[in-house]
């Protein structure tokens, strides 16, 4: 046997031993991915497919339902309503203390599983409250930040100078 023919020999050997280095890593890579993944949903599409997504992780953002909040302090229990505002609800139950800016009409993103499809309700692992981005200086709730902008705008100042 040759010098150059052993060479491809110990060459192909090398590649093909990472090949299959690199279908497991992507093969793992991908199992691991698709376990991990945590779809986004409104409560239409939840209570739409909630036979299929029943014990699957997901998460829902939708509005807390006013007057449907229910927050048990010493066993840090906590059960809402979730809707999308058209006729779409969902019943919540969360075990630990909520966020700060919870309350009921506040935008929320949950966290958990479906555990029954009629009527929908999740069990939540994770609850993250939607704010406004608007800052708003203590004691002004009246005006927002907008329309104070708008009024020391640059053109309705030219406005009136005209």
């Amino acid at each position: 046997m040759t010098n150059r023919s052993r060479n491809r020999k110990n060459s192909l050997k090398w590649w093909l031993g990472a090949a299959v280095i690199g279908a497991a890593i992507v093969a793992i890579l991908s199992v691991q991915l698709g376990n991990n993944a945590v779809y986004f949903y409104t409560p239409d599409e939840a209570v739409a497919k909630a036979a299929d997504l029943a014990g699957k992780t997901v998460r829902v953002g939708g509005m807390v339902t006013p007057g449907t909040v229910v927050w048990h302090a010493s066993d840090l229990d906590l059960k809402f309503t979730m809707s999308d505002l058209k006729g779409h609800e969902i019943a919540v139950q969360h075990h630990g203390a909520p966020p700060d800016m919870f309350k009921e009409g506040q935008g929320v993103v949950v966290e958990g599983m479906i555990v029954a499809a009629q009527p929908l309700q999740m069990n939540s692992r994770k609850l993250m409250v939607k704010h406004s981005e608007e800052y708003k200086k203590p004691g002004d709730h009246n005006q927002s930040i907008d329309k104070a902008l708008l009024e020391k705008s640059i053109f309705k100042d030219q406005g009136a100078a005209q």
